[in-house]
């Protein structure tokens, strides 16, 4: 039923999930027994048509769910309770790698991510490198 399922995240009494083979991002409100498509690469429409390659994804203490990019731009890209989409980060020169690992410090002011095949040539003949790990201060009031 589930096209490649990737990232997982229980908030509230909602199961969030990726389904990187069609892109979409799915929720599965455990009391009702429902379940719903929030975000459908195919039927999005501009401005909201930005996100592709889902992968991991986090949801915040506000309910925004945040979405790495396996491939696609190499985005963190949220979708907002009313469903909008909005870029958060980008990172550029690592088109063979891909984002993961969205994580908080305990006071939420740093997000943490990797890019998995960034930084230096690897060893072994492996042209990729062997991964990065990115720091991000949170400006105050987000």
């Amino acid at each position: 039923m589930f096209d490649g399922g990737e990232g997982v995240w229980y908030f509230q009494g909602i199961v969030y999930f990726a389904t990187k083979g069609d892109d979409r991002i799915w929720a599965i409100d455990v009391e009702a027994q429902t379940i719903e498509v929030i975000y459908d690469r195919a039927t999005a429409e501009a401005p909201n048509d930005i996100l592709s390659g889902v992968d991991n994804l986090f949801v915040t203490a506000q309910g925004d769910v945040l979405v790495a990019e396996d491939g696609g731009d190499m985005q963190v890209v949220v979708i907002l309770p009313d469903r909008t989409l909005k870029p958060l980060l980008q990172v550029t020169g690592q088109d063979a790698s891909e984002i993961a690992g969205i994580a908080f410090s305990p006071d939420g002011r740093r997000m943490y991510f990797s890019s998995d095949r960034g930084g230096r040539n690897g060893l072994g003949g492996f042209t990729n490198g062997l991964g990065m790990i990115y720091e991000m201060t949170v400006p105050e009031g987000v």
